[in-house]
C-alpha cells in the first residue's frame, strides 16, 4: 500500500471510527480479580507502542512464515496477530500450554488480534480524545508455580520485522506465580 492510498484509506474510510478502545468482557482480567494473579492465572496486557503514522499490513513478514504458521493464528479479516510463547524450551514447558488471548472481538487459545481500524496513531493534536492504543489481554491459565518463566509476545504483520536482539516486533517479560497452597500451609505451620 503506497503512502497516498494509505492516506485515502484512513481519511475516507476510517476517521469516523476513532473512539476509545476497550475490551468489554475481559473475563478475570480485571482489578476486582487482581488480574488473575490472586488465583495463579496472571493476565498481562500486551499492546504496540504508539508509532506516528504507522499502519500494520495484514499477514506476516516473509521471514516469519514458519513461526506464524506454527502458532496457528487466525486474527480475522482486518486484524494482525499477537502470539506469546516461552522464550526457551524450559519456558515453553513451564507455561503449561494453556494461554487465553482476550481481544476486542473474541477469545482464542492460539493468538490475539489487533484490529487495523485503530491505526495509525497520528499524535494527540489530531484526536478529539486521548488515544488509547489497542491491546490484548494474555492470560496464562496453567503456569508452573515457583519458577521464573521467560515470555516473548510477538506482533505479526507484513511490515513488522522481528529482531530478538534489538527487541523489534516483540516484547519480553517474566512471570512468577507463587504456589499459594504451599504458602498457606507454611503460614499455618508458622514457617514463612
Amino acid at each position: 500500500m503506497n503512502y497516498f492510498s494509505l492516506l485515502d484509506y484512513w481519511n475516507n474510510n476510517h476517521s469516523a471510527e476513532v473512539n476509545k478502545f476497550t475490551i468489554n468482557n475481559p473475563g478475570s482480567c480485571t482489578p476486582n480479580n487482581q488480574y488473575g494473579f490472586s488465583n495463579g492465572t496472571p493476565c498481562i496486557l500486551v499492546k504496540m507502542n504508539k508509532i506516528v503514522d504507522f499502519v500494520p499490513s495484514l499477514g506476516y513478514h516473509l521471514e516469519d512464515k514458519d513461526a506464524y504458521e506454527a502458532a496457528g493464528c487466525q486474527p480475522g479479516p482486518d486484524a494482525i496477530a499477537v502470539h506469546c510463547y516461552g522464550e526457551y524450551p524450559i519456558d515453553v514447558d513451564n507455561i503449561g500450554g494453556n494461554i487465553t488471548y482476550i481481544s476486542e472481538k473474541n477469545r482464542d487459545h492460539k493468538c490475539g488480534s489487533l484490529e487495523r481500524k485503530w491505526f495509525p496513531y497520528t499524535g494527540k493534536q489530531q484526536r478529539r480524545n486521548v488515544y488509547q492504543a489497542p491491546y490484548v489481554w494474555v492470560q496464562f491459565n496453567n503456569p508452573k508455580p515457583n519458577v521464573l518463566i521467560n515470555v516473548i509476545c510477538r506482533v505479526y504483520a507484513e511490515n513488522i520485522i522481528f529482531d530478538k536482539k534489538k527487541g523489534q516486533g516483540s516484547t519480553r517479560f517474566q512471570i512468577y506465580v507463587k504456589d499459594l497452597s504451599r504458602h498457606k500451609l507454611s503460614k499455618q505451620n508458622q514457617k514463612i
